[in-house]
C-alpha cells in the first residue's frame, strides 16, 4: 500500500492539520500515493519516537487511528533517512488529535542497508463488532 510521508516540524503544527477533500481531489487523485501520513519526532510519550496522522479519503478513510501498514511502510522511509544495519526499534504514537491515541510498536532489521524484516505490533480494543447470516 503505497503512503506518501510528510515530515512534520513539530506536534502543534501536526494538530492544525485540516482535510480538504476540494484540494485533495484536485492534488493527489491521479498520483501513485493517495494516503498521506504526516509525522514528527515531537511526540506526547516520552517513550514514543513518532507522533503521527493518516488521511485517506480515497480509501473512504478521513483519518486513521492507528496504521499498521503506514507504520511497516515507514521502516522503510526511516532507514532510507539514516541507513544503518541491525534491528531498529520505534514506538508510533497516532490517533490523538481525533480522541483515540494509539501505540504502535515498530521493529525493523537491516542488512547490507537495506531493510530485512519489519514487525508490527501493539494492542487494540473492540470497538464495533457485527455478524452476517447467510442462508
Amino acid at each position: 500500500m503505497p503512503f506518501l510521508f510528510l515530515p512534520v516540524r513539530d506536534r502543534e503544527a501536526i494538530a492544525r492539520v485540516r482535510l480538504r477533500t476540494d484540494l485533495w481531489e484536485k492534488l493527489l487523485s491521479g498520483w501513485w500515493a493517495k494516503s498521506v501520513f504526516l509525522f514528527t519526532t515531537d511526540t506526547v510519550s516520552k517513550d514514543a519516537q513518532i507522533h503521527a496522522r493518516m488521511f485517506a479519503p480515497a480509501m473512504g478513510i478521513a483519518e486513521d487511528p492507528a496504521t499498521g501498514s503506514a507504520a511497516s511502510a515507514l521502516a522503510g522511509f526511516l532507514q532510507d533517512q539514516a541507513p544503518r544495519d541491525g534491528r531498529r526499534t520505534w514506538l508510533i504514537e497516532q490517533g490523538f488529535e481525533m480522541g483515540r491515541p494509539s501505540r504502535i510498536e515498530l521493529e525493523a532489521d537491516s542488512a547490507g542497508g537495506r531493510i530485512a524484516a519489519v514487525r508490527v505490533g501493539g494492542n487494540s480494543v473492540l470497538i464495533s463488532e457485527g455478524w452476517l447470516n447467510v442462508g
